[in-house]
């Protein structure tokens, strides 16, 4: 079995500086950078329409961002939320109301003053699709502590104006007010002083953090206590020998959790079922190197980003050897490899070929990839199939879209 993916479009030297992280939404797909800046890129494209001319831009902190997550979600009454979180590398999370309409960026203040004095890395969004149940908002910091937020789109009021506890059965007598803020849960602490590397939340109420020591911790929303250790594999021994945890992300249903981890200079992914905390299998491809026997390797390079798709049939991940993999996940085989190249963008202007240090550029690194799904971007074939988008250490935005359908 195999998958093809093809270019839609791309965007060389979409930053000043490179890009980590890109996260997709309805509106747009979003992208954070050393460069200080959040950018945000329409995804509904006509037909010769260029991305540089389809952007929002804001800066964020002069430190540089280098993680970000977005919640859009069209709550009751119609009303539709865009909150942009991203985290500078001054440790602090900022917040952004995005109105999709007129593209009017809005500071927000949503973290209590004693929260923000933490020195936070990651921050990843959960959308409840239950009103019963809050929507989430999760945030590592660098001394391996997780912090839960529920976050609240609206507060209540009875019919004289008074505030009443939110309620998120069907509404009657009351009306929705607006409130968008974050209630604190607390926190989970690291089992041992590590730094916290990646944080996933699942739809099974499960929170997962990926250490720097290259363990994993799974945790219960509802007690806030680790419930599964998983410890990383690979080569050990040496300082020299990095084993940390880049990325953690749960499947759409939470039945499993796909884990990417150094090992050496080569890159593991690793899935586990999430029910009894079980290691169900590795993906691998082959190696020339003669340290296959050792451990099964995913990439010939770091793994920094892996994303399931909507169903949860297939994963994606991306790495330092500036491919991007496509596995089916029930087979563990790999169904598509996607190849970067300087090459692969379209205006000659805005090809990257070294970086500051004369390094080449040629075969960029990918930083992050993530499915998109159907019906999100504009064009003929994006109806009807998935696709992809990825962020290269060459400062560009590519969109992808998978071959064939109907």
């Amino acid at each position: 079995m195999s998958k093809l993916f093809i270019s839609t479009t791309n965007c060389g030297k979409a930053h000043e500086a490179d890009i980590f992280g890109v996260c997709v939404t309805n509106p747009y797909t979003i992208t954070c950078s050393g460069d200080g800046f959040v950018k945000l890129w329409k995804n509904k494209l006509l037909e010769g329409e260029l991305p540089k001319n389809n952007v929002l831009g804001k800066f964020v902190h002069k430190s540089g961002v280098h993680h970000v997550d977005a919640f859009h979600s069209v709550e009751r009454g119609g009303i539709e939320v865009l909150i942009v979180a991203c985290v500078s590398f001054s440790g602090e999370i900022f917040f952004y109301r995005v109105d999709p309409t007129n593209g009017k960026i809005q500071d927000l203040e949503l973290m209590s003053n004693l929260d923000k004095k933490k020195s936070f890395w990651c921050v990843k969004w959960f959308k409840s699709e239950d009103f019963t149940v809050p929507h989430k908002l999760v945030a590592t910091d660098v001394k391996g502590t997780t912090t839960i937020w529920n976050f609240h789109p609206f507060k209540e009021t009875d019919e004289d104006g008074e505030s009443e506890p939110e309620n998120t059965t069907a509404v009657s007598s009351t009306d929705l007010i607006e409130d968008l803020h974050l209630e604190r849960l607390g926190d989970i602490s690291a089992t041992e002083s590590s730094f916290a590397t990646c944080v996933d939340i699942s739809a099974k109420g499960l929170i997962a953090t990926g250490f720097s020591n290259g363990s994993v911790v799974v945790s219960q929303l509802s007690t806030l206590r680790p419930i599964y250790i998983f410890e990383g594999f690979g080569i050990r021994g040496t300082e020299e020998n990095s084993s940390t945890v880049r990325d953690v992300k749960f499947s759409p249903l939470g039945e499993l959790l796909a884990v990417a981890n150094d090992s050496g200079s080569y890159g593991c992914v690793t899935l586990y079922e999430t029910e009894f905390g079980e290691r169900i299998g590795n993906l691998t491809v082959p190696t020339h190197s003669s340290q296959s026997s050792i451990g099964s390797f995913a990439h010939n390079g770091w793994v920094f980003n892996v994303s399931f798709n909507s169903t949860g049939e297939f994963l994606a991940t991306c790495g330092y050897d500036s491919k991007i993999r496509v596995w089916d996940v029930k087979m563990k085989e790999r169904v598509s490899t996607l190849n970067m190249s300087a090459g692969d963008i379209e205006i000659e202007e805005d090809i990257l070929a070294q970086d500051e240090y004369g390094d080449s550029l040629i075969n960029p690194p990918v930083m992050g990839v993530t499915f998109i799904n159907k019906g999100v971007r504009g064009g003929i074939g994006n109806d009807t199939n998935e696709g992809l988008c990825c962020v290269c250490l060459d400062r560009s935005v590519r969109w992808f879209r998978e071959a064939g359908g109907v």
